[in-house]
């Protein structure tokens, strides 16, 4: 192997560490699409979800509150959005039978509790992740709020239990994903 080998090879070697190096800050900057969709993200939390509220919570009528989709994609400095990604968020309602004498915070818990068991985790990672047992993201007067993410998904559940009406308590529960790929987009 002669000089002009090893500065070639030095020389390639270069190339490849700019072309990974380039490549992670692309997908650090979401420049690099995500293979999961808004769509799949949502029915990887969704079962996992409705089956904690309906041991947590037996008795309570879960009804669907609110469905929405944001559009998100386009470039972030753009204030024009396109529906290329889409953010979808969806509530469910209840209110706790008058005998339930369970606390708000007990009421959280018990959802939290079940979401554990089937390998969530406390918080999620771009709302402040915990470690071990659950702890609150908010408790405001009458009301905590509990956030939640199952690993390899892109999205959270926020468990909320709150005094409602004839201060009876209310839980809520939202499923929301993250800016994910449309796959309807491309197919226009």
């Amino acid at each position: 192997m002669d000089g002009r080998d090893r500065a070639r090879g030095v020389r390639l070697r270069r190339s490849v560490a700019v072309a990974l190096a380039l490549a992670g800050m692309l997908a650090g900057c979401g420049l690099v699409e995500p293979k999961q969709t808004y769509e799949q993200a949502y029915e990887a939390m969704r079962p996992d979800a409705m089956a904690a509220m309906g041991e947590a919570w037996p008795g309570v009528e879960m009804a669907e509150y609110s469905a929405e989709r944001e559009e998100c994609g386009g470039l972030d400095i753009s204030a024009d959005k396109n529906a290329s990604k889409i953010q979808q968020g969806v509530t469910y309602r209840g209110q706790v039978p008058s005998g339930d004498r369970r606390s708000i915070e007990e009421l959280a818990r018990a959802v939290g509790e079940g979401l554990l068991e089937r390998g969530w985790r406390n918080g999620s990672s771009t709302r402040s992740p915990d470690e071990g047992d659950l702890k609150f993201a908010e408790e405001l007067p009458g009301e905590v709020l509990l956030t939640m993410e199952k690993p390899g998904v892109r999205g959270w559940v926020s468990v909320s239990a709150y005094v409602g009406l004839q201060k009876r308590n209310s839980v809520s529960v939202d499923l929301v994903t993250e800016c994910l790929r449309n796959p309807e987009w491309e197919k226009r």
